[in-house]
């Protein structure tokens, strides 16, 4: 593998890893809540299913996508009602809890939830298609260890990302007292209820329309 290659499959990673989807807005608010180890754990379920996201396109692995999308209805509605629970208990929830400490039954659960969040979705197929497609990465014949070493790098760039992420919320919480952890809590919350009820929404359109 090229060093191109490599510098290519770092950025989409950290492209990915932005938090303007349901599941950053997630890993964002298991920080806020809680400590940093909640949010790397979230973090770790997104940039797993990223991986395997990016290894099933460049190796062509299209029946996944085609079998998520067979069972989109059900998917978005199972991921519309969680997000809508998960932002409602956060609104719920006093701001002096968010130093708890986490079990490892509790830090699985983190991961659990963002990775699945994450792999069953089409949406992710379609994007990294693009993604890949417009950085010239997908190639005309398969190869498997290259396309290992490529999703691993992909993984790399999305922890990294979110690693840095949650430094500086540590950082912004320990240095500004609660009240910015409050705001930051309160409004992923509400972001989280939002994208839930969208997701939602589309479902019960698409479902009513079959």
């Amino acid at each position: 593998m090229t060093a191109d290659l490599v510098w290519k499959a770092l950025i989409i990673g950290v492209i990915n890893a932005a938090p303007i989807g349901p599941v950053g807005v997630m890993c964002l608010r298991k920080n806020v809540e809680r400590h940093r180890l909640p949010g790397i754990m979230a973090a770790l379920g997104m940039a797993s299913a990223y991986s395997i996201v990016s290894f099933c396109v460049l190796f062509g692995l299209n029946g996944i996508a085609q079998w998520l999308n067979d069972y989109r209805v059900i998917c978005q509605l199972g991921a519309g009602v969680f997000l809508v629970i998960l932002g409602w208990r956060g609104l719920r929830k006093q701001a002096s809890v968010v130093q708890q400490e986490s079990c490892p039954k509790r830090l699985a659960g983190d991961f659990t939830q963002s990775f699945a969040m994450t792999l069953l979705n089409p949406v992710p197929f379609v994007t990294f298609a693009f993604i890949l497609t417009s950085f010239h990465v997908i190639r005309g014949k398969l190869d498997l260890f290259a396309d290992l070493i490529f999703a691993s790098l992909v993984f790399a760039g999305t922890i990294l990302f979110w690693l840095l992420v949650n430094q500086i919320l540590h950082w912004v919480k320990q240095g500004a007292g609660e009240r910015p952890g409050q705001f930051i809590a309160r409004g992923s919350s509400m972001a989280l209820i939002i994208f839930g009820a969208v997701i939602l929404l589309k479902g019960a359109i698409e479902q009513s329309t079959t």
